[in-house]
């Protein structure tokens, strides 16, 4: 019986049928001429993951889970599991192994919202990469009929708050904690006559 329910567990995640915008993966060009993979996120990613997350600075891991910790392997976890998520990937010297060096993902929420959250890691900074992820999310949540996208920024994270304007947020302080803004993006407003949402599987291309 465990297995049985293991097996349904995995299932959605391994035959979830993907969105028609099928251009995943990409190859991107970043400041400074590198080429990077950009692809939607796989089981297989954790230890990649585990290991991207244990590489950001302490300022980025505050900046992106709001602590300097360590993060848990339950959130890890998650995030590979996630059907909205995108992964930039980078081979090590000499073509060698696939590395992890920027990831994004949006949590869709009740009522069609859903929450953006991205992180470059530290030796990326710089070229571009965020801009392009923030970009690619939102032309995931528009063709996926979201109604908007919304996130919680760390007031201090001023390259961020810079991003998500550049890209048509609205940002504000956010009314119940001064430490934070919160950026938000309005992409479908509701239907009238709308039921439901399309499937949360946007990056899921195989």
């Amino acid at each position: 019986m465990p297995a049985v329910l293991r097996a349904a567990e995995i299932a959605p995640f391994l035959f979830a049928r993907p969105l028609a915008f099928g251009d995943f993966p990409q190859t991107w060009t970043v400041n400074g001429g590198q080429m990077l993979t950009a692809r939607a996120v796989r089981l297989d990613d954790f230890v990649r993951q585990r290991a991207f997350v244990d590489g950001l600075s302490r300022e980025s891991r505050y900046y992106r889970f709001l602590t300097g910790g360590l993060v848990s392997d339950d959130l890890i976890g998650q995030f590979v599991r996630s059907r909205s998520a995108l992964v930039v990937t980078a081979r090590g010297d000499g073509g060698g192994e696939e590395i992890i060096v920027a990831n994004g993902e949006y949590a869709v929420g009740e009522a069609g919202v859903a929450e953006l959250a991205l992180v470059v890691t530290d030796r990326w900074q710089g070229r571009g990469i965020g801009r392009r992820l923030v970009q690619t999310l939102v032309q995931g949540a528009s063709a996926q009929r979201l109604r908007a996208l919304r996130g919680e920024v760390l007031s201090e994270n001023r390259r961020m708050l810079a991003i998500l304007r550049e890209h048509g947020f609205s940002v504000r302080l956010h009314p119940d904690d001064a430490l934070l803004h919160e950026a938000t993006l309005t992409l479908n407003p509701p239907a009238r006559h709308a039921t439901e949402w399309l499937p949360e599987d946007w990056f899921s291309m195989r």
